[in-house]
């Protein structure tokens, strides 16, 4: 009998040893270490290292983003123990006491002050009722009929008796009048001063930092088992929103030579509700948000067609053509400072610590640098990439819409370096010139940049009105117009010009337009744009006409010339 108790002894206290293991639950301290920025959303991983008691235990990772995507969190760990399960809770925590000591002190200061408000204004009260008991004696003083001249006075000493009598009691009436209304401005004064000092204490307090709003907590929750009390770190990783970047390059043409130097850059942003500290960053192009099904072709089914009257109102559909602006929140400011000791090495650059990786489906730029991006929504710019590239500058010139030329640079061998569209900013040297859009979703060899405008290139575009006329030639007018294009080349530099201009096309088979003279010029007749492909010498001239005429018939007008 005595065995069995202690067998049943020891089993109850094995049992609720064990079920005190199963109830453990512990809150590790976790810190962000690495973070991979996709371009829409990002991926955080959390590293802490605690002990783990014997038996099932739950460890918490508190301070995770409420934006988490709760299929996404992943959990591995180092040590003696068992992952068992991984999920994702909120908790709401006790409610905050909102009156603090310094509000409660305030509290106390005002309720003072008000008890004497409230004290003063009896005793002003009962003031005001003395001033109207003083003022009603004054009156009944004045009305009385001796005064007023309707009553007989039996004797002249009589009449002075009363006359002074009556001077000394309205001097008396005055003076008192006077002390108890210099009493009561004393005590208006006094209350005036209580009142500032009540709305004073009040606006302070509204003032003072309040607590925060009583938010959930937001956890992750990684289950564990161990045969013995050991120790170990624990790695957590799940996807938040609210994160993401967008390309970003400098592009520096250099003085001399025709190789430019290409930076790319990673626009980072991010408002998760948690600031990444001192973490290592790997920017990917992959969106996870995107689905990753294989699109299947549906049946494609034919038939005769069969003609069916409907009646239909006629419908008018807008259609507003989305304009592409730049961000002139992404405006960075740029500061140049001199070094005095030209003996101090140049500063490194992030692009010299990020590795470029290449997996089936994205590319990502991991950083060696440790980075610190608040949880604020701003934009913070992570160098990844510099790249020099051959490029061939040619000059692009439309007088008819504008008097400066555009330098366009031509990309050659651009295909691997994984572009996206996004805005650039251009230098020419160290001076800041102005921006333009890399779009490298085209189809071709050759990438073209647009650098900005180019000044050092004097143009005039001029209509000879001593060659434009109109005459009558049969049964038809002949209209014929002529300019003429003159270019300077201001620069020290040979510049290769491509020129621009036009005449007008018909859909009219009436009207013939002929170009009569073209300079050497070659024309597209589907748009009845004439290109001129130069070499301009530095500090040279060169003019260029053209001619061209329109036939029409002479009873009819011509708009558009």
């Amino acid at each position: 009998m005595k065995h069995i108790a202690l067998l049943l002894s020891l089993t109850s206290t094995l049992f609720l040893q064990t079920q005190a293991s199963e109830d453990v639950e512990k809150t590790l301290k976790s810190k962000i270490t690495n973070v991979t920025v996709f371009m829409q959303g990002a991926q955080v991983t959390r590293t802490g290292s605690t002990s783990i008691p014997k038996g099932t235990s739950t460890i918490i990772f508190e301070g995770v983003s409420p934006y988490i995507n709760q299929q996404s969190i992943k959990a591995s760990g180092k040590g003696k123990f068992t992952i068992l399960d991984v999920q994702y809770r909120y908790v709401y925590p006790e409610p905050v006491e909102q009156n603090t000591k310094a509000q409660s002190e305030i509290d106390r200061k005002i309720s003072k002050i008000q008890d004497s408000l409230n004290h003063q204004s009896y005793f002003l009260a009962n003031i005001r009722e003395k001033k109207t008991a003083i003022q009603t004696e004054r009156n009944l003083l004045l009305n009385h009929p001796l005064m007023r001249g309707k009553a007989k006075p039996d004797s002249l000493d009589l009449l002075m008796g009363t006359m002074n009598f009556v001077e000394k009691k309205l001097v008396s009436i005055a003076d008192r009048f006077l002390k108890i209304s210099l009493e009561e401005a004393e005590m208006v004064k006094e209350q005036n001063a209580m009142n500032q000092r009540i709305y004073e204490l009040r606006l302070f307090k509204s003032n003072l930092p309040q607590p925060p709003p009583n938010q959930p907590k937001h956890q992750v929750l990684v289950a564990v088992t161990a045969n013995a009390h050991t120790s170990g770190s624990i790695d957590i990783s799940y996807k938040v929103n609210q994160a993401g970047w967008s390309p970003w390059y400098d592009i520096t043409a250099k003085d001399a030579g025709d190789d430019i130097e290409l930076i790319y850059k990673a626009a980072v942003y991010q408002n998760t509700g948690e600031d990444w500290s001192n973490v290592r960053l790997r920017i990917s192009n992959a969106n996870p948000n995107r689905s990753n099904i294989k699109p299947v072709l549906p049946r494609w089914y034919i038939d005769y067609f069969r003609h069916v009257r409907v009646a239909t109102k006629k419908a008018t559909r807008y259609f507003k053509e989305k304009d592409v602006a730049m961000d002139d929140d992404m405006e960075m400011a740029r500061t140049t400072e001199e070094v005095a000791d030209k003996a101090l090495p140049t500063a490194g650059m992030a692009y010299d610590y990020s590795q470029k990786m290449q997996n089936f489906s994205s590319i990502e730029f991991d950083i060696d640098l440790p980075y610190y991006i608040k949880s604020d929504g701003k934009t913070h710019f992570v160098t990844v990439q510099k790249h020099n590239l051959k490029a061939e500058f040619q000059h692009y010139l439309v007088p008819k819409l504008d008097k400066d030329a555009f330098v366009v640079a031509r990309i050659v061998d651009w295909e691997n370096l994984d572009l996206l569209v996004g805005n650039a900013n251009i230098y020419f040297g160290n001076t800041f010139v102005g921006r333009t859009v890399i779009d490298p979703s085209i189809v071709s060899d050759t990438l073209e940049v647009s650098m900005g405008r180019y000044r050092s290139l004097a143009v005039t575009r001029t209509k000879l009105k001593s060659n434009t006329k109109k005459q009558i030639v049969g049964s038809h007018k002949l209209y014929t117009a002529t300019y003429q294009i003159e270019l300077r080349n201001n620069s020290g530099n040979d510049i290769n010009l491509t020129l621009e201009d036009q005449i007008p096309l018909t859909n009219n088979a009436e009207i013939e337009i002929e170009l009569v003279k073209s300079d050497g010029g070659s024309m597209n007749e589907h748009t009845g744009l004439i290109t001129w492909d130069m070499k301009l010498a530095p500090y040279k001239k060169k003019v260029i006409t053209f001619t061209y005429t329109v036939k029409y018939p002479k009873e009819e007008e011509i708009t558009g010339l």
